[in-house]
């Protein structure tokens, strides 16, 4: 549509009007939001708590603190520091007139030996637990578990060449992440090199993360874990079913389960959400009594898998 030459200009009358002042502008309005709900967990007495006794001229709180606001700012290096000095909201949430400097910062962190990296999870382990009291209140959580794999470069110590699809040749890490999925917290995280097995290497893991639950959130919490396929060994779900954990485990079509031949015989199916279907019975639990029962053979040795593997519904 077409409009009049008079609707295309604006008459300028007079100047804006330019005025300096210290206003206060900053880029991260939505801190004041953290910082409140960091007020309702109490977190400065929690760190307190779990990390008194590091070393510095800036207290500990002030320094997790930065570290916190350095990260949900965007920044991914110590240097990037000095990217929010000055910020209003910044040095809020922080608590502090003058913000530490990247060196600065990179001293406290040399303090994190073994001992304070524990003394760090069982933090994370507390402020999970309270947020967790605090906005559910539930009995039974679930928990995702998986492996992700970080890059780094060549000379990074105790990073090896392994599972990395999109750059092989490269070294990484392969740390194993647990977080609760009614929330998105964090509940537990533990680094491993980049050469090992997702689900041999995840049974410590699960182990502490039960401990850890059971601390914290006490033994009435019940767990329920979501899991990919690597996870699918018999050592990780006999550790499950003897906690009395609920699981849902991919299960991969390797040979030696031969579902195949389970899926041809089975003539009733119950659709699920999304459009799939699901087969139930115990497909898992007798492909790997059928594996455990040919090795008691060799051995002489009866099987006993079946009473330890109920009948699980398995996603065709």
């Amino acid at each position: 549509m077409r409009r009049r030459k008079a609707d295309l200009g604006r008459r300028v009358n007079r100047d804006l009007r330019v005025e300096f002042s210290e206003s206060g502008l900053t880029s991260y309005a939505g801190l004041e939001l953290v910082i409140r709900y960091f007020q309702r967990i109490d977190l400065n007495g929690l760190i307190r708590q779990h990390l008194s006794g590091l070393a510095g001229d800036f207290a500990t709180t002030a320094m997790v603190r930065v570290m916190l606001g350095l990260l949900i700012a965007g920044g991914r290096r110590l240097q990037h520091v000095t990217h929010v000095v000055g910020d209003p909201l910044i040095h809020r949430f922080c608590g502090l007139a003058q913000l530490p400097g990247r060196f600065t910062l990179s001293r406290w962190l040399q303090q994190f030996t073994g001992q304070w990296i524990e003394r760090l999870c069982a933090l994370n382990a507390a402020v999970v637990a309270r947020a967790v009291h605090l906005q559910t209140g539930l009995r039974t959580l679930t928990v995702d578990v998986d492996g992700t794999v970080v890059s780094t470069g060549m000379t990074v110590e105790r990073a090896f060449r392994g599972f990395n699809p999109h750059h092989r040749k490269v070294p990484s890490y392969y740390p194993i992440t647990a977080y609760v999925a009614e929330t998105g917290h964090l509940l537990r995280v533990k680094n491993r090199s980049g050469n090992i097995n997702d689900g041999k290497a995840s049974i410590p893991f699960l182990r502490e993360l039960f401990a850890q639950v059971a601390d914290t959130l006490g033994r009435a919490v019940r767990l329920r874990f979501r899991m990919d396929g690597d996870f699918f060994k018999q050592s990780v779900l006999r550790l499950l079913i003897a906690r009395g954990a609920g699981f849902a485990i991919k299960v991969p079509f390797w040979q030696w389960l031969d579902l195949q031949q389970h899926i041809r015989r089975c003539r009733k199916w119950q659709r699920v959400n999304g459009g799939g279907r699901l087969l139930r019975g115990a497909l898992a639990a007798d492909a790997l009594e059928a594996r455990d029962a040919h090795r008691d053979l060799s051995q002489g040795g009866p099987s006993s898998l079946r009473q330890e593997l109920p009948a699980r519904s398995v996603r065709s």
